[in-house]
């Protein structure tokens, strides 16, 4: 973990250029029909994370360490520029999710939206899949999950605000870092720090319970401890429910990827860093994992955000149903 000055000289002015403007040039879509929507999360416990829902593969934010990298391989595709420029969009999504909830599938556990690839990239605006998705998800009063780094999400904060009022819902931005220098660097194409803080302000404002994926927290870029408490409280200023931190790990697929583009478009000081770290392994030393996530969870404690398994836990237990017993007692030890 960094505990020198934050930015000495990783990031100097000019650094990194601002990212060009948003279009589909040089981006292919291909359309197709899915058979399965809903992909089963082996060892969930009842009421737990279950399923996962991804409607697009590939994705446009560019993010140069993203661990989804790895499934287009299989697709007859590199992991590198094709994993932005190659896009799969599951045009039939929500007629496949209703008939999947139709069956009781779920079985009254969580759907995570938006887990390998972001549902709200640019392409969401072309082919508006989440709306349907969303209406689905809450007919069935389904709890599920949404993770994005997209502004594109505040079209739907009343989509979010219906289903909260009938399920548990949970909005999860991903964000490791305020420096929009870590933005440009290693997500290109996602939305900035300060719009991805103000989705989170605008589903607080509208009753949406929303959190922050504090991830990936990016070795030598943004672990500075300031940089995190700063981090921290930004998520405790706009309402965030609770806080997951995640260290930066580079999948197989993502590596030789990520250390490129760092050699290419880093000052060398801090690519030279992390191809030390990451050039024969795929994780940070567990202590300094431990050492970073325990830094975060002690800075929320301090705001009274909880951690995001206790705060699902608290969702489970205020969910059970209440025996007599359970009941009587409580009548008791409240003098009733």
């Amino acid at each position: 973990m960094n505990t020198t000055d934050p930015h000495p000289t990783l990031f100097p002015a000019s650094a990194v250029s601002p990212a060009p403007p948003p279009d589909f040039h040089g981006i292919t879509f291909h359309e197709i029909q899915a058979r399965t929507l809903l992909n089963r999360m082996p060892g969930t416990e009842p009421g737990g994370m279950g399923w996962t829902l991804n409607p697009y593969r590939g994705c446009t934010h560019a993010c140069i360490y993203c661990f989804a990298r790895d499934g287009h391989h299989h697709l007859g595709h590199n992991t590198g520029e094709d994993f932005q420029t190659h896009l799969y969009v599951k045009t039939n999504a929500a007629a496949v999710l209703r008939r999947e909830l139709r069956t009781g599938k779920t079985r009254g556990q969580w759907v995570m939206v938006g887990t390998s690839t972001d549902c709200y990239q640019r392409a969401e605006g072309r082919y508006q899949l989440m709306p349907d998705i969303l209406r689905a998800l809450t007919d069935y009063r389904v709890p599920f999950t949404t993770t994005t780094k997209s502004a594109l999400l505040r079209r739907d904060v009343a989509l979010y605000a219906e289903a909260a009022r009938v399920t548990d819902v949970l909005v999860m931005t991903s964000l490791g870092s305020l420096d929009n220098r870590v933005w440009r660097a290693f997500e290109p194409d996602a939305a900035p720090p300060g719009a991805r803080l103000d989705t989170i302000r605008a589903l607080r404002a509208a009753g949406v319970p929303a959190g922050v994926l504090i991830a990936p927290v990016i070795p030598h870029a943004a672990d500075h401890p300031d940089a995190l408490n700063a981090l921290v409280d930004a998520c405790a200023e706009v309402g965030a429910v609770t806080v997951f931190p995640d260290v930066m790990r580079l999948s197989p697929g993502a590596r030789t990827w990520f250390l490129n583009q760092a050699a290419r478009n880093l000052p060398p000081s801090l690519h030279h860093r992390l191809a030390a770290d990451f050039t024969t392994r795929r994780a940070m030393p567990p202590r300094y994992v431990q050492q970073v996530t325990d830094h975060i969870h002690a800075r929320a404690a301090q705001h009274g955000i909880p951690r995001w398994r206790d705060y699902i836990r608290s969702l489970h237990r205020r969910d059970e149903p209440v025996s007599e017993q359970s009941s009587a007692s409580a009548s008791i030890n409240s003098g009733e």
